[in-house]
């Protein structure tokens, strides 16, 4: 793939302080995350459909995700009539009436039904399927190296199917400039979006057999120009060159009297056609053109303004009462933008419930993200709250690499907090089996208003690939009181279809606890007051952090650490296996839950399919194969506890924790564990454990970490580690320390990160001990995170 084009920058890239955030929270706030975290910590996993461009729709290597987005998109536009108003016609534009249509001749091939399905799961109260179209193309044409297409937001979902007219590879000029012209655009502007819109993908030879002969070309799949999987000006250089490969151009097209694209661009003797024959140029016509396309919308639509990404932004913020009513607990992200300039430390100053002066609250690196312009860290804390005074607002202090201190409060109001009501997760729960769903809030005791739980329930339809949405409520029954809340209850049962999917708001008066997900409660609810694996959690990604204790095993211990569980659901455990090569090892689903994950509830999402497998402690894979050069590793290289339970691991770093049918389990030798003591500028905590997996760190206040070795009998397959990078000695693969980076001198982040690099940079910094972690999203071919010292040798998760 090529790199992306540098020339056409989001709005404010370069000078983002020129421009204010939206104040938080935003109706587009889910938009937003799904348009600029695309990778990483918090990723929604929605464009890693169509990262990288070469990405295979449905696990076929005949067929691109990016092309299939940028076609949904034009199919679902090109039946608009502007004149609807004067001709009592339907309106239409981009509606996702589309889903109501594939049974339309019109619409022919796979690519409709597995793209609405895609967006059916990312489908909420705060997302349509509408303008998820919208944020499908502008998502895939700039992965495939194309221009940034700015998205606004406010799309209606149509209700029903629209009227017919997507253009057909057998129309006449005159037919197509009339369609077009319908939509909106002239004859040079049809020309500019038929160019645009086939500068990736191709044409299938079983959809169009009168347009490309089966057998001829590589899986069936006929491409527009000699740069498949790139967003570029080939489509119009090698046209007027005499050089196209096109089969909308040439070839049996001719015959068949279906060569649209020559049609089109011949529309005025390829005069428009020549003013796009330069990147800079085809860049900058598309980026303007895609954008006009997909706001084509009914005029009982207003779109709001281009979404950009937010410089600082909250996550997961929950409040949640604690044991005796006497104190909450206040958790969640601050996601800082570091596009522009590193981030040292992230605090927040609070106000109380009267608006008084409270404490600061210190943060840690949870974790970072790329998008397709941008970089973002995540600083995650937990505080502990009198439930009196409790809490109204914040602000927040960056402190940046230069030293360099900003102070956000949200455009003047501060970030405010509700502590009117709130769930309680611990004490909530969703039992998969039953479908059962308790949902218990603590309500202050002064609330007038009994709370109500008020669901968004999604509901499959058998011939339309996107859900149905309905909403209801259920009235909530008081039970004991805590200090000054009074706790409430309901319970309903969900479908199968909604265990994973079914977000809920608890609501009383005017306060509510919001955009709350059924796959952030675990199976059990404990009772108040008593510990569980559990925790609050929203949509978005908390901190990851996870303790644990070690101790030595015995014949039937009880269960302290965490273990690999040998079946899961009728699932048997295969491995720790990486990641294909350059493919997902499973890639016929993907769930992302950053907050409550379990193996449990990955084994739910994926039921019917071969193989399932957790990564990165929060990502859940499904398909029906492993993809190429996905190998086993050692069971060791598996080390990231779930969030959802303590006592479960959940993968690594492009590390899969796989389970599949039980003949398909591949033996593996058993690790030994061996802590190694290391002596560093700070106090380090020898930790010895015997198990078949490496326990995590944990970290004093003082900066201590827990050290071990793992060697493995088994032949190591894939990347080797080097014993020694220059002067430096290898010690081994090491978590994070608890709350804070297990190193925390400097720190560097780029695409060509090696070794060496790294070495080198750690070296001109006066560094002892250096490390690298999670490669980089999108380039990284190794990956196992290591420590390098001048001293010893050690070995981390």
């Amino acid at each position: 793939m090529k790199g992306l084009l540098a020339t056409i920058v989001w709005l404010g890239l370069c000078l983002p302080s020129t421009f204010a955030d939206p104040t938080w929270p935003a109706s587009t706030d889910e938009l937003e995350d799904f348009m600029f975290v695309t990778t990483g910590f918090g990723a929604s996993g929605l464009a890693s459909k169509v990262i990288p461009c070469s990405n295979p729709a449905d696990g076929d290597p005949g067929r691109r995700t990016s092309a299939e987005w940028i076609r949904v998109a034009f199919h679902d536009m090109s039946t608009a009539n502007i004149y609807a108003a004067t001709t009592g016609s339907v309106y239409g534009g981009i509606d996702a009436s589309l889903m109501y249509e594939l049974n339309s001749g019109e619409n022919i091939g796979a690519g409709f039904n597995t793209t609405l399905t895609t967006y059916g799961q990312f489908f909420s109260t705060r997302t349509s399927v509408a303008d998820l179209i919208a944020l499908g193309l502008s998502l895939a044409t700039r992965s495939c190296g194309g221009p940034v297409v700015p998205m606004k937001t406010g799309r209606i979902d149509a209700t029903a199917a629209g009227p017919i007219g997507v253009p057909q590879p057998q129309n006449s000029l005159f037919i197509f400039e009339n369609q077009f012209l319908r939509m909106g655009f002239n004859t040079s502007e049809m020309i500019y979006l038929v160019a645009c819109g086939h500068s990736v993908g191709g044409v299938h030879a079983g959809n169009f057999p009168t347009i490309v002969t089966a057998g001829t070309f590589a899986n069936d799949y006929a491409p527009f120009d000699d740069t498949l999987d790139v967003f570029d000006d080939h489509i119009a250089t090698q046209y007027l060159g005499g050089t196209t490969v096109d089969p909308l151009a040439q070839g049996p097209c001719v015959a068949s009297t279906r060569c649209s694209d020559k049609t089109t661009f011949g529309g005025d003797n390829n005069a428009t056609l020549a003013t796009i024959n330069t990147p800079t140029t085809f860049n900058s016509i598309c980026g303007t053109m895609l954008q006009r396309m997909i706001e084509v919308v009914p005029p009982t639509v207003s779109l709001g303004s281009a979404l950009a990404p937010y410089t600082v932004k909250p996550y997961s913020l929950q409040l949640t009462l604690l044991a005796g009513g006497t104190s909450i607990s206040f958790t969640g992200n601050i996601r800082v933008r570091t596009t522009n300039g590193a981030v040292s430390g992230v605090k927040l100053t609070y106000l109380d419930r009267t608006g008084a002066a409270g404490d600061t609250i210190t943060t840690t690196l949870a974790g970072t993200a790329s998008g397709l312009d941008d970089t973002f860290s995540f600083y995650g804390f937990s505080a502990t709250l009198d439930s009196t005074t409790s809490i109204s607002s914040f602000t927040i202090q960056v402190t940046y690499t230069t030293g360099a201190v900003t102070t956000y409060d949200n455009n003047g109001v501060g970030y405010l907090v509700q502590d009117s009501v709130m769930l309680l997760a611990p004490q909530s729960c969703l039992d998969a089996a039953t479908g059962n769903m308790t949902v218990v809030a603590a309500v202050r005791s002064t609330s007038a208003t009994a709370p109500s739980l008020n669901l968004a329930l999604k509901t499959a339809r058998s011939a339309v690939p996107a859900p149905a949405l309905a909403s209801t409520s259920l009235a909530m029954t008081a039970g004991s009181t805590a200090g000054p809340y009074t706790l409430y209850s309901t319970s309903t049962t969900l479908t199968s279809y909604q265990l994973t999917n079914t977000q809920f708001n608890v609501t009383a008066g005017t306060a509510i606890d919001m955009f709350k997900t059924s796959s952030g409660l675990g199976t059990t609810c404990s009772p108040f007051g008593s510990s569980s694996s559990s925790s609050s959690t929203t949509s978005h990604a908390s901190t990851s952090s996870v303790t644990s204790s070690t101790s030595t095993t015995s014949s039937q211990p009880t269960q302290t650490t965490p273990a690999i569980k040998p079946t899961i659901s009728g699932y048997t455990y295969l491995g720790c296996y990486t990641e294909g090569t350059n493919v997902r090892a499973l890639n016929s689903a993907a769930y992302y839950d950053y907050n409550t994950m379990t193996l449990e509830e990955c084994a739910a999402d994926c039921v019917g399919y071969t193989y399932w497998g957790v990564e990165y402690g929060g990502e859940c894979y499904c398909g029906d194969s492993l993809g190429a050069g996905s190998v086993i590793a050692p069971a060791g290289d598996c080390s990231f506890i779930c969030p959802g339970n303590n006592l479960e691991y959940c993968g690594a770093g492009n590390r899969l924790e796989l389970y599949g049918p039980a003949s398909s389990s591949s033996s593996s030798s058993t690790q030994s564990i061996t802590s190694i003591s290391v002596s560093t500028s700070k106090s380090s905590t020898l930790v010895t454990s015997t198990s078949t997996k490496p326990s995590t760190s944990t970290t004093s206040t003082s900066g201590s970490s827990t050290i071990s070795s793992t060697s493995a009998s088994a032949t190591p397959t894939g990347p080797s580690q080097p014993a020694n990078i220059g002067n430096w000695t290898f010690v081994g693969c090491q978590t994070e320390a608890t709350n804070s980076r297990a190193l925390t001198l400097a720190s560097f982040a780029y695409d060509s990160m090696t070794l060496e690099s790294c070495a080198s940079n750690c070296t001109s910094v006066s560094a002892t001990l250096f490390g690298t972690e999670y490669g980089r999203e999108l380039t990284a071919t190794w990956y196992v995170e290591a420590i390098h010292t001048n001293t010893a040798v050690l070995q981390i998760d």
